[in-house]
């Protein structure tokens, strides 16, 4: 081999080795860009997941929150209904005592003085007025009770709406 073969030998090996290099430099970076994307790629994966369990946390400090309030309002309600027994009680105690006196339509008045004088001294007179009074009793409970479920069911819908 001659001096000039050698030297062109050695140039076309300098030059493979430099074609080489280029080429793997050339992979590096395309594997340094697989990789930045990998990082940002697990970087996002881990913000949604802590996202997400934020938003499962409020949801349910939320549902939590909103339990609270209906079993307030159920509470309520359930006072509501002790109280309207008790006013039920004390409006028959009060009536029977004569504290408070029914609305004339209510006396039955007018059914009464129709019937003759021998009618009347049969009938149990105490019986009757006793029927108007629990009967008034349980009309204003009623109208308590109807009015506490009202109450109770706007709270629902106002703690739904929150």
């Amino acid at each position: 081999m001659t001096p000039s073969q050698i030297l062109l030998t050695v140039k076309a090996c300098i030059l493979l080795a430099l074609l080489g290099l280029a080429y793997y430099l050339g992979g590096a970076s395309e594997r340094a860009d697989f990789a930045d994307y990998r990082t940002k790629v697990m970087a996002s994966t881990a913000k949604a997941a802590e996202l997400a369990t934020r938003a499962s946390e409020l949801v349910r400090k939320a549902e939590q929150a909103h339990g609270v309030a209906i079993a307030a309002v159920a509470e309520q309600y359930e006072q509501d209904k002790k109280t309207n027994d008790r006013k039920q009680a004390d409006l028959v105690a009060s009536l029977r005592a004569g504290n408070v006196r029914l609305h004339q339509r209510w006396q039955a008045a007018l059914a009464t003085s129709e019937l003759s004088s021998a009618v009347k001294s049969a009938s149990e007179p105490d019986a009757a007025a006793r029927d108007r009074e629990e009967s008034a009793g349980r009309i204003v409970r009623a109208a308590d009770e109807a009015d506490a479920q009202i109450r109770g069911l706007q709270e629902v819908i106002r703690a739904d709406r929150r």
